[in-house]
């Protein structure tokens, strides 16, 4: 499976595990990716898109796109802007990060706010490790569980799609 690094540990891993408990044989190999994915040249059966679709692929929405604003739990809203490059950003930014991951645990931590993809901060918020200012906003961008229609007919990719999407709850089928 190949995502991004933030997605992978804020949203996929933990479903993967929840996934594994009913099967103590299954084997995952996580591969990073924060662009163009070769399905061919790295053996990969299902890969994680942010787009408005799912390319040339088949694919899944994960949830309908939404950005949300955070801050610490203690912080004021007027803090500072942490920059990640999937954020736009028109503030003075006091702390550029690599991802929303590490955007969402420098909120966390009292660095500032952080404009997030509203599907990764959830379990950040569930947690009270951060706090959301306002409602998430929408967004034409969204998490995309895609592969090339060989490996989406595979049974273990459909097994793992149905079960990664119906723990997330509203889908849209592209």
């Amino acid at each position: 499976i190949a995502a991004p690094r933030d997605f992978t540990a804020k949203w996929l891993a933990p479903r993967l595990a929840d996934y594994a408990k009913n099967d103590p044989e299954l084997r995952f190999v996580l591969l990073t990716s924060d662009g163009e994915i070769d399905f061919t040249q790295a053996n990969i059966d299902l890969a994680i898109h942010w787009g408005t679709d799912p390319g040339e692929h088949e694919g899944v929405k994960v949830a309908d796109g939404a950005m949300v604003l955070v801050t610490g739990i203690h912080e004021s809203a007027a803090a500072t802007v942490i920059a990640w490059p999937g954020a736009s950003v028109e503030d003075v930014v006091t702390l550029r990060v690599a991802d929303a991951g590490l955007a969402i645990d420098a909120a966390a931590h009292g660095f500032g706010t952080a404009t997030v993809p509203a599907l990764l901060v959830q379990a950040d918020i569930a947690a009270h490790r951060v706090r959301a200012i306002g409602d998430p906003s929408p967004v034409a961008d969204a998490y995309w569980l895609i592969a090339p229609l060989p490996q989406w007919r595979q049974k273990k990719v459909k097994m793992l799609v149905a079960a990664l999407t119906a723990q997330n709850g509203t889908l849209s089928v592209g």
